[in-house]
């Protein structure tokens, strides 16, 4: 990893925290930003022990976004790199949001970002 691929992860981790609750409901955990080798959302399944990966609407990653500004900015700084997103669900009241940037070719890894959604 050069200086460069280091500063832009240091800043995605950066936002990642900054993510919060702003995804609405409320969190068990804070989203993460994990680096990984897999080449895909849905190859990351050993990330969801007893997860089922289901779609998310465009609809619903739009609004996420609009309601998450640090997540809408590492979207930016991502958007040369091919995006997938969805959610590995738990249950009717646990889930994972995620969202996986195919980055390896630029930034030496691939991104997967998820953060614990609990509905109360």
């Amino acid at each position: 990893m050069n200086l460069s691929q280091f500063d832009t992860i240091n800043l995605l981790f950066r936002l990642t925290f900054q993510v919060g609750d702003h995804l609405g409901n409320e969190s068990s955990d804070p989203a993460q930003l994990l680096l990984v080798s897999q080449p895909s959302l849905e190859e990351s399944q050993a990330y969801f022990p007893e997860h089922t990966l289901e779609s998310l609407p465009r609809e619903s990653w739009a609004e996420y976004l609009k309601d998450t500004p640090p997540l809408a900015e590492m979207t930016e700084i991502l958007r040369p790199y091919p995006l997938t997103y969805g959610i590995y669900r738990q249950d009717n009241i646990s889930w994972w949001i995620c969202a996986f940037w195919q980055a390896q070719a630029g930034l030496g890894t691939n991104l997967l970002f998820r953060a614990h959604r609990v509905e109360t």
